[in-house]
């Protein structure tokens, strides 16, 4: 399982060498947001060829692709080359395209059973990639922190892998052949999945997956663009998890102003090569209301440590735009 842009770099020819004659086939039809028929393609060529173990490398379409496989009890090795943290969450978000939904489930089948971090892979990512996918990496610092459900222990990684990512992804875009940066932010990503795939995920992942099954904007830039956002709707509802945040980012000393965190995210967005606001992604503003009313229906959006309305997610959304 290898993500198209990777076929013919040199990370593929060295697993393809190392595999040997126990390489029986390769899947390269990965999309974003995993597409139900590339799942049920991988799906089908596995069972045909009799695979006992699946390889997935690339981010976090390919492991998603390699996961849908898990769930059919094969085990996945995922080699990921994003900071999207895919490898270390047992969940998985399979998108139907005819109805633009993209479906999440938690299961302990999709978690991959080794996950093999090499810095180098990373050297040829793109300074866009690199902070869209370390964005996700960041989101999913920030729910686990104020997740409802996360114990101290979930919380105290999820605070060290955002000190990793802050410090280590400026230095990551600006020169992206710092191989000890590269290094120091692969260790966030990795705290970043960690955390989140023992936390439940809340209102800011919620949106973001649905933004994604309507849009087809890639889940990283929509995670960088709404992420301040939906961190200063919750700042009033969990002020504590907010005030580390911020403290981690480099605010200073344990800052009791909630809304910190949510303006040191916003300073990195703006210093950032992505997309800062949904129109400048492709989103049209006429969908924002349809947007609005799925995800309000949404379990992960439910599960936000403050209530969320459908009102609450239009204003939000339109903030955003």
């Amino acid at each position: 399982m290898v993500t198209p842009s990777l076929r013919n770099t040199a990370t593929a020819h060295t697993i393809r060498g190392s595999l040997g004659g126990r390489l029986v086939a390769e899947f390269n039809g990965v999309a974003p947001h995993v597409p139900q028929e590339a799942v049920d393609a991988a799906r089908g060529l596995a069972r045909e060829k009799g695979a006992d173990v699946v390889v997935a490398v690339g981010g976090g379409s390919a492991i998603g692709v390699g996961k849908g496989i898990a769930l059919d009890a094969i085990p996945l090795i995922a080699i990921p080359t994003t900071y999207a943290g895919s490898e270390m969450t047992p969940v998985v978000g399979i998108t139907d395209r005819n109805e633009g939904r993209k479906r999440v489930r938690r299961d302990p089948a999709a978690l991959p059973r080794l996950a093999i971090y090499d810095p180098e892979v990373t050297l040829d990512l793109s300074p866009q990639l690199t902070a869209s996918t370390a964005m996700n990496a960041l989101a999913h610092c920030v729910e686990a922190c104020y997740a409802t459900d996360a114990s101290p222990e979930v919380r105290s990684v999820a605070l060290d892998g955002t000190r990793h990512i802050v410090r280590s992804l400026p230095l990551c875009v600006a020169r992206g052949d710092d191989l000890d940066a590269r290094e120091d932010l692969m260790q966030g990503a990795y705290l970043a999945g960690l955390s989140i795939g023992n936390a439940t995920m809340a209102l800011h992942h919620g949106l973001c997956h649905v933004l994604g099954g309507r849009t087809g904007v890639a889940h990283g830039v929509l995670n960088a663009i709404m992420l301040p956002h939906v961190m200063r709707f919750n700042a009033d509802a969990a002020p504590d998890a907010m005030s580390a945040i911020a403290e981690a980012m480099g605010a200073g000393a344990r800052t009791r102003d909630a809304d910190a965190a949510a303006r040191e995210t916003f300073a990195l967005l703006e210093s950032l090569p992505v997309p800062k606001r949904l129109r400048d992604a492709g989103v049209p503003a006429e969908m924002l209301e349809q947007v609005a009313g799925e995800a309000a229906e949404s379990p992960t959006v439910k599960a936000n440590p403050k209530p969320v309305s459908e009102a609450d997610l239009l204003e939000l959304l339109r903030a955003a735009w």
